[in-house]
């Protein structure tokens, strides 16, 4: 029968859909239950249960289910439902982000809390400083004959806006968490900024007015220039950030990493290693002058070393085929040989300029893994040590291990990584207090002090020994200290 009426539904094309329906149901006769639902108007539900052994309808199994509505559930306040998405987001760290942020904004608060009953920066303060010969109006406390609870103040100049305010900004914010942290109530600092200019009159008026005893700045080589004969007359102690060694005299001391220290450490380190033959690959301009002189001191005392320079201005770094000559005969390139004519290549400049002749000197057969490259402080710049070229390049910084808790804290108070400036800014301002406290004066009291946070040795003459190590660039761009070379320039 079944054979007869899929040949006629075939036949007189009749709709297949009808047919295959009644075909299925007429099959469907070993099905073990069914079930029956349906739902009353007073919200319960019938739910049926087909024997197997009996298809009747007067004999199907009823049960009867009350659902219960919302109004009749327990109500419990302190109880949490957690749903399965909002289970799923919590595995997304959706929320621990928002709580983390949380945190973050209650500890910045309480910073700010603490920074406005401090009294960190006066930069608001209505102060009178055009004319030396009016009366100073600046009278923010008043105190009593007890010189020990008068304010002692500090003087910070530091470019907080212009082409070095990302620095000044990191030494600032680095100063006011010190304030916070270790200096005592009568201790203040007021900042200047010296990013759009540097008026003379103004700052002598402030130094009139306010007796600072310590300074702290300037940041760059022109702005400390400009201040050194007011500083001078008044023999003020100054930690300044500058990295021109010859502006370093008696009561001025610098924290900067200047050129000199950077070669001094870094061909130090070479010799230490038996390095020999030494080609420098240079800017041609005052830098690249420094650079020459520092190397040439250290290199040329000694018959058994030979040095030879390369000296490259702009002009001659974007004319690509006369740098390809330039760079062929200074390294005398083979194409069928490896590298010998220099076992250290020491190159200095701009991070454009490294990035420019690094990838060169690969090209040109100077294996950085057999042939040691040699460079400055520029080069823990994140894109040169990502540089494949420059795998196993040696070059200086100044290290400490012991940092840990301050990056912690600066994280925590301004949501900011750590850097050089930051470090420097905290360990200064840390200096200036214990000085302030101690009574001494400036000679007195610098001469063999230690700064907590980084570890620098203040001398006579403006002379600072900082903890340089030799850093080498490993795979992907991770460092390594080179053996016998920490702490290379004590």
């Amino acid at each position: 029968k079944r054979a007869l009426m899929i040949k006629v539904i075939f036949r007189y094309k009749i709709i297949v859909p009808i047919f295959i329906l009644f075909i299925v149901i007429s099959c469907n006769q070993t099905n073990t239950k069914v079930i029956n639902v349906s739902l009353k108007k007073d919200n319960s539900v019938i739910i049926g249960k087909k024997d197997s052994q009996n298809f009747l309808k007067n004999k199907v199994l009823k049960q009867k289910v009350k659902i219960k509505n919302k109004k009749d559930l327990p109500q419990n306040k302190d109880e949490k439902i957690i749903f399965e998405f909002k289970s799923e987001r919590l595995l997304q760290g959706r929320n621990p982000e928002y709580l983390l942020q949380k945190q973050k904004t209650e500890k910045a608060m309480l910073a700010v809390s603490k920074m406005l009953k401090q009294n960190l920066s006066l930069l608001n303060k209505n102060m009178d400083l055009n004319d030396s010969d009016q009366k100073l109006s600046y009278d923010p406390y008043t105190f009593d004959n007890d010189n020990s609870y008068m304010n002692k103040n500090i003087l910070t100049l530091l470019p907080l806006t212009g082409k070095f305010s990302n620095f000044g900004r990191d030494i600032r914010k680095s100063l006011d968490l010190s304030l916070l942290l270790a200096a005592p109530n009568n201790i203040q600092i007021i900042y200047y900024d010296t990013g759009k200019e540097i008026d003379l009159k103004k700052i002598k008026n402030l130094i009139k007015l306010l007796n600072p005893r310590i300074i702290i700045g300037p940041f760059t080589r022109e702005a400390l220039l400009k201040v050194k004969t007011l500083i001078k007359q008044k023999t003020i102690p100054v930690i300044t950030f500058t990295n021109d060694i010859a502006l370093l005299e008696t009561n001025i001391w610098s924290l900067g990493f200047t050129p000199e220290e950077q070669i001094e450490s870094v061909i130090a380190c070479a010799l230490h290693n038996k390095f020999k033959r030494f080609g420098l690959i240079l800017p041609s301009n005052l830098y690249g002058q420094i650079i020459l002189k520092s190397s040439s001191d250290l290199i040329g005392y000694e018959k058994t070393l030979h040095m030879e320079k390369l000296l490259l201005n702009n002009e001659q770094v974007n004319n690509k085929p006369a740098l390809f000559v330039k760079l062929k005969k200074f390294l005398k390139y083979n194409e069928e040989e490896i590298h010998t004519k220099f076992d250290a290549i020491l190159i200095a400049g701009s991070k454009d300029f490294i990035l420019e002749i690094a990838p060169l000197l690969a090209f040109f057969n100077v294996d950085s893994k057999s042939v040691k490259i040699l460079g400055t402080e520029i080069f823990n710049h994140e894109n040169i040590r990502n540089e494949p070229s420059l795998e196993k390049a040696w070059f200086p910084i100044i290290y400490n291990n012991d940092d840990n808790k301050f990056k912690e804290i600066l994280k925590n108070t301004w949501n900011r990584k750590s850097n050089y400036f930051s470090s420097v800014g905290f360990d200064s301002g840390l200096l200036a207090f214990d000085f302030l406290k101690s009574n001494k004066n400036g000679i007195e009291y610098f001469q063999n002090a230690v700064s907590p946070l980084v570890g620098f040795v203040f001398k006579k003459n403006g002379k600072v020994e900082k903890p340089i190590n030799v850093m080498q660039i490993n795979h992907l761009g991770k460092l390594s200290i080179v053996k016998g070379c920490q702490n290379i320039n004590y």
